[in-house]
């Protein structure tokens, strides 16, 4: 078993949430306070065109990814794609718990 598998859900999910939270965090803070040598204030200065083309591409990486059935770099990619799209929604001022809100509608 692994030690993901042997965390308890709720402890994983905390971890996860603080995680992606903390990103976020992060990517607002550049942002906010754009740093020229800094790889997110370089998208968030090219606009949508430049993130949302970075989506796609990731999004298209993903699902080679899947296809090669390659677990590693499925996780990779996909972390690529949160990576991505956390930059997408703070760019467009997006609050990451209202993205949690719906998570959470949908899964009941």
């Amino acid at each position: 078993m692994s030690p993901a598998e042997s965390s308890t859900s709720s402890d994983r999910d905390a971890r996860l949430d603080a995680t992606l939270s903390q990103l976020f965090a992060t990517i607002c803070d550049r942002r906010d306070h754009p740093n020229d040598s800094s790889y997110t204030c370089k998208l968030f200065a090219g606009g949508d065109n430049k993130i949302l083309k970075k989506i796609g591409e990731e999004a298209a990486e993903v699902v080679m990814a899947c296809k090669d059935d390659a677990p590693d770099e499925i996780a990779g990619e996909v972390a690529d794609l949160f990576y991505h799209t956390l930059v997408a929604i703070a760019h467009h001022h997006v609050d990451l718990d209202d993205v949690y809100r719906k998570l959470e509608a949908r899964r009941r």
